[in-house]
This record gives C-alpha cells, structure tokens and sequence, in this order.
C-alpha cells in the first residue's frame, strides 16, 4: 500500500486504548446482526497482510526497519492462516493469488486497500467515548468501500476478502531506560505499542461485513512467532460466524 495513505487507522486505535473505551471493538454489519446467515460467503481470501515495525529512540525518533517489517509481516499471515474459529477451522483458509491478477486489478486492489484504512479510521473515531453523537453507528454499522472490487466475485469467484493492517513500534534501550528515569521523577514516557486492524469486505457489493482492531501497549512483538499469534488471535475473536468461517473453501490459490 502507498505510504502516504498508510496508518490513518493507528491513531484511532491508540486513541481507544488509552481513553478506555467500553464495549466490543469488532463490529458486524447491521444486515448481519438482523438477519444471521443473510450472507452465506463460500470464498474468503487473506488479502496482502501489511504490517510495519518501527525502532523508537531515546527522543521519540520513529525508523521503520525493513527487515522486522517484513518478519512480522510474514508472523501475522502465518497466524491468521492458522488462527481457529469456535469449530476449532481456521478464519481463513487461502490467500489471494495476486499474480493472476492485471496489472489495472492489482492497482485498483491497492487502491481499496488504502480506503479501507480510511474507512477503518472513521469507524474507529466514532466509537471514541468523546463522539457520543457517533455511537449509533455501532449498532448500524453500515461501512462501505464501494463495489470497485466486484471484479473479484465476477473473474474469479471470489466473495470476500480479509484486509489487515498493523503497526508494532519497538523502543530502544535507551527509550526503556529514559522511561524508567522518567517514571522516578514522576514524567510518563511512552514506550512501544503493537496494534493490528482487520475488516471482512464483500467484494460483490463493498460493504464492510466486520471490522475489529487489538492493541498492545508493549508485551507483543510481532517479529516474535508467539506473540503475533496471540495478537492475531484476539483480533480474530469477533469474526462473524458466516459460513466462511466454518467451511473451509477449496483452495485455488498460493
């Protein structure tokens, strides 16, 4: 995904954390609460797992690093491919195959991936304690991308796709140190979070069918196996229970 479309979801997430919001995170589609089962999904796919990993210096200094990004990138999509519903199956049982994509497809891909990060940042600013005007919204949650990946469903019979997003920030020894001195004089310095957003996006009609976000505030480290497990875990808690969760769809993909 284009940097300058990433992370507009990290702030809300953090900004949820830190004022205590009350209630679950992970929201279903309005139809679906109604009408269970309304949306019988055979065909799910993980699509590209985006994850970036940031060093954090004594002064606050945030640096991506590349190689952690890429190592908790590649946790995350293996704990996702395993990750089991309440049947004991997995979320999620195969990933897009982008090479058999256009080049136009993938760029429209791309496309709706940064405005699902847009999109997930609006649902997730609504839900801040301060937005109480917003909080019906909750119980309407009616988020959509747009029907621009129906070609998905029409080309290759897929229903669904699986976006996730996440950031993990590690602060450098000489950040844990800062922060202890701080702390015996009484100042706050803010350590490393890890935080990961997924959403379920029909891709026939757009609509965000689920969303839900986990944060950290400095016990995971997505470069570790275990814990981008356990994080990939409770974000995968409050997936719906459609029937894409609970059959496993025949493989046709990587």
């Amino acid at each position: 995904m284009p940097r300058a479309f990433r992370l507009f979801i990290l702030p809300a997430a953090l900004a949820l954390l830190a004022g205590c919001a009350t209630g679950p995170s992970a929201r279903l589609h309005y139809t679906i609460k109604q009408e269970p089962g309304s949306r019988p999904l055979q065909q799910v796919v993980l699509l590209p797992v985006d994850v970036d990993v940031y060093e954090m210096s004594a002064g606050g200094i945030k640096e991506e690093v590349p190689d952690w990004s890429d190592v908790a990138g590649e946790n995350v999509r293996n704990a996702l491919l395993v990750s089991k519903d309440p049947e004991g199956k997995c979320c999620v049982t195969r990933e897009v195959d982008s090479s058999s994509l256009t080049d136009v497809e993938r760029g429209i891909l791309e496309e709706h991936l940064a405005l699902f990060n847009t999109v997930a940042a609006n649902a997730m600013w609504a839900d801040l304690p301060v937005n109480s005007a917003w909080h019906f919204k909750a119980q309407h949650f009616d988020y959509t991308l747009g029907d621009g990946l129906a070609f998905l469903k029409t080309n290759y019979g897929i229903d669904a796709g699986l976006i996730i997003l996440g950031e993990d920030v590690v602060s450098t020894a000489g950040r844990k140190t800062t922060a202890v001195v701080g702390a015996m004089v009484g100042f706050i310095v803010p350590l490393g979070h890890s935080t990961l957003v997924g959403g379920l996006v029909d891709f026939e009609t757009g609509v965000l069918l689920w969303l839900n976000h986990t944060v950290s505030g400095g016990n995971a480290d997505l470069r570790e196996r275990g814990s981008a497990l356990g994080l990939a875990r409770e974000l995968m808690a409050g997936y719906p229970a459609l029937d894409a969760a609970r059959e496993p769809a025949t493989s046709t993909g990587k």
